[in-house]
């Protein structure tokens, strides 16, 4: 099935061409002016061929032919002209500018047809980027791996073209160039080959002082960005990286394969299995009966909570609260010292690095480990740190097989600081830092009473009821209660407290100085349970909901003053993305312990 872009102002023409290419198995993508192609282009991003009407009301064809050949990403795109006159002058033009073929009205199918599939066979694309098969091979790498290093260059890339248009004025910013080769080596990386062509122009327009023309080659660079989302998008399809369960989650569930397997009602009910090895009714009527009342009462709960508040995992949280809020005034060496005091994450931070950036970096030497921080950012590297001297003070064996929710919470983290960056929020690394501590009731639970928990978790998942609703029975309290209470009595940040409280559900939140960490939390949580859900509990129940313009956490950001950098679904599908790489980071640095 090819992609077609029609340009036709004629709405009979465009009926007649949408029966032709529909008939032939090929998606029809309509526009009735240029703006309007423009709009679907940006949209669609690759499309296979364009058919382009040469008379339409505002404008000649081959004046937004022109436009379109000025775009480097669209030099190559395949364009069939169709006229109702046979005028020499505009004949010329169109060869000119390059097009497949010309034709005269009417449209007859057998031809339309046949131009798609030569349209088809040119691969017009590969003149931009390189295969995912190209890439890989190139790089030695999976698709998966692929998939993270396209989010990766998407981010990384959007960032330095914001930075090089902010400093375009000025010839002689050295941080000017360093964006403009920044942006040239995440895309070659990723496969843009005709990157290096426009960098070069971009450059040259600088040193002319050509600052209008330079603008324009950035804009252009823009749709590269396009490209690399689209290409993420379909690798993610292709792997179907989209809710993939972890190998250690997978394995869980085969131990346990005779058991009827239903939809856990969290993902760490799953672990509860390994425990208790059968469902929660051959226990019998009397555990039904003890549900009526908690089995802790207040004063039990609030011994639990002063006994774990100065275990190491709670202490490692403030800790890192007060490591992260030093990062503006952080310099390199800071830094540095900070990743080579932290045990293990000078290994971990290495194969994090090679991994995102595709190239090797050696810390065997002293001088190198300054270099790498200071290219990839204290505040990224001070995140990472953070996540490693939390994972350093986890408990390496418990009755319950934590690795799970222990995984979800260092991925939350770091993909909440990566939503913040992507949605530009001051202060994004303190976003990490409420998302180390949301799961602190959760956590609580899972260690100061594993037992009464892991009746919770079974219960709630034999039962199908609500998670919460069953801690409220056994506990006298949710895990987002238990969470901020806790967090309270350690006297941490107050938006913190907040999103361990109130991550489920931030319209609580709405009219507070709190409610935009507790709205990326919000998501960061939802996608990073999708990211890490098993092949039984896979579903598009939980990033469904996110896809619509309307849910609450974007109407919260919006309100707030955020600009969403893309259409909702995107924006979606791009998190997403970043949730499977920071869920791999976060697998990185549980692992660098043992």
């Amino acid at each position: 099935m090819a992609k077609v872009l029609v340009l036709e102002d004629d709405k009979l023409s465009q009926k007649v061409i949408e029966r032709v290419l529909t008939n032939s198995g090929h998606e029809f993508i309509a526009s009735h002016s240029a703006e309007e192609a423009w709009s679907k282009l940006h949209e669609h991003v690759v499309v296979d061929m364009l058919v382009l009407d040469n008379q339409l009301r505002q404008e000649w064809g081959w004046q937004f032919l022109r436009t379109l050949r000025d775009n480097p990403a669209y030099r190559g795109l395949p364009v069939v002209v169709y006229t109702g006159h046979a005028e020499r002058s505009s004949m010329v033009r169109y060869v000119e500018i390059g097009v497949q073929s010309l034709h005269i009205k009417p449209y007859r199918s057998d031809v339309l047809v046949h131009e798609v599939k030569k349209a088809v066979e040119t691969k017009w694309t590969e003149q931009v980027m390189e295969s995912t098969d190209t890439v890989c091979g190139r790089l030695n790498i999976s698709t998966a791996q692929y998939c993270s290093l396209l989010a990766t260059a998407n981010r990384t890339t959007e960032e330095n073209l914001s930075t090089a248009l902010r400093r375009l004025t000025n010839s002689n910013d050295p941080q000017l160039f360093a964006a403009l080769d920044n942006i040239e080596q995440q895309c070659r990386t990723v496969g843009i080959v005709a990157i290096e062509g426009v960098i070069k122009k971009v450059k040259l327009k600088i040193q002319e002082a050509n600052v209008l023309d330079a603008v324009e080659g950035l804009r252009s660079i823009k749709s590269f960005v396009r490209m690399i989302q689209h290409r993420m998008l379909a690798t993610m399809k292709i792997e179907d990286a989209i809710a993939r369960a972890p190998g250690q989650l997978e394995d869980a569930t085969k131990s346990v394969s005779a058991i009827p397997t239903i939809p856990a009602a969290s993902f760490s009910a799953s672990y509860v299995r390994e425990m208790l090895g059968g469902p929660m009714w051959q226990f019998g009527p009397l555990l039904r009966e003890r549900l009526r009342q908690p089995l802790m009462d207040r004063a039990g709960l609030s011994a639990m909570m002063s006994r774990v508040a100065v275990t190491a995992p709670f202490r490692a949280l403030l800790d890192t609260q007060l490591l992260l809020e030093g990062v503006p005034k952080m310099a390199v060496p800071d830094a540095v010292r900070v990743a080579k005091e932290t045990p293990g994450f000078v290994r971990v931070y290495q194969r994090v690095m090679e991994q995102l950036t595709g190239t090797s970096h050696s810390f065997e030497l002293a001088s190198a480990l300054p270099r790498v921080v200071g290219q990839h950012g204290i505040a990224k590297t001070m995140v990472l740190a953070a996540a490693a001297q939390v994972a350093n003070a986890l408990p390496q064996e418990g009755p319950l097989n934590s690795r799970p929710l222990f995984l979800h919470t260092l991925t939350s983290a770091l993909l909440a600081f990566e939503i913040g960056r992507l949605l530009k929020l001051v202060n994004d690394y303190m976003l990490a830092s409420a998302g180390l501590a949301h799961d602190a009731g959760r956590w609580m639970f899972t260690i100061g009473e594993p037992g009464i928990y892991a009746l919770a978790l079974a219960v709630s998942e034999d039962g199908k009821i609500a998670l919460t609703e069953v801690e409220k029975s056994l506990l006298g309290v949710t895990h987002h209660e238990a969470g901020g209470e806790l967090l309270a009595l350690m006297e941490m940040h107050s938006s913190t407290r907040a999103a361990a409280a109130w991550h489920y559900n931030p319209a609580l939140r709405e009219g507070t100085d709190d409610v935009l960490t507790v709205t990326v939390l919000h998501l960061a949580h939802l996608i990073a349970q999708s990211v890490q859900a098993t092949p039984t509990t896979r579903s598009p129940e939980i990033l469904a909901p996110l896809a619509d313009p309307n849910y609450i956490a974007w109407r919260l950001l919006k309100s707030n003053g955020v600009v969403l950098p893309m259409e909702t679904p995107e924006l979606v599908t791009t998190i997403a993305a970043m949730a499977n790489t920071s869920r791999w980071i976060a697998e990185q640095i549980l692992d660098q312990k043992n």
